[in-house]
């Protein structure tokens, strides 16, 4: 069983990461620090946290160790930051947050419109993969669709508020460049993981 001290580990280090980058450096934000710099942190851990589920049972399978129990737990906590990230995204869903999410005319713009999108649908697969009557295959192909969208998720959310390489963050690379690295591991280690017993981590 992967010892839970791991997965704080993986949020702090995400959160701290968040708060050097929006606050340490400019201290104007530092009134964000409740949710919306937090919001980031939860968000890069819990696309980690996925990778890793993927990544551990895909070591697993090629070692022939039991990896379920530790993939499993790394997965449950990409859950946990989901059921974090979402209701705090759109309790800061306004165009002074966003405004890279919003038309002049307040309308929501098309890139804005597709991160919630897909970000809905991602929450949908996942709820899907906690499910238990799937078959192996079933589940292989649902992690895959659930790691597309989300990768497509962060990949929106990239391109509407861009690099932002700079001093007042910084000089470190944008969350959402982390986070689709991660996912990106973690799709790759889902399409070349297709043994005829495939089960995704639940």
């Amino acid at each position: 069983m992967l010892p839970m001290w791991r997965v704080l580990c993986l949020y702090a280090v995400a959160v701290t990461y968040s708060a050097i980058r929006y606050v340490v450096f400019a201290p104007k934000n530092l009134e964000h620090l409740p949710v919306f710099v937090v919001n980031k942190g939860v968000s890069m851990a819990a696309a980690f946290c996925f990778a890793l589920a993927f990544w551990v049972q895909w070591r697993g399978r090629r070692s022939g160790a039991d990896a379920q129990p530790a993939a499993r737990l790394w997965f449950r906590a990409g859950l946990v930051g989901v059921f974090l990230h979402v209701p705090m995204s759109l309790a800061i869903l306004t165009g002074n947050y966003f405004p890279e999410f919003f038309h002049e005319s307040g309308r929501m713009s098309f890139r804005g419109e597709a991160v919630f999108l897909f970000g809905a649908l991602t929450v949908g697969g996942m709820y899907l993969l906690t499910r238990q009557d799937w078959s192996p295959g079933q589940r292989w192909g649902l992690s895959l669709a659930t790691m597309a969208v989300l990768f497509t998720h962060t990949l929106f959310m990239g391109l509407s508020r861009g690099l932002n390489i700079n001093a007042s963050h910084a000089y470190l690379p944008p969350m959402w460049l982390l986070s689709l690295i991660g996912i990106g591991l973690g799709l790759a280690f889902v399409v070349t993981d297709r043994p005829k017993a495939a089960a995704a981590p639940q």
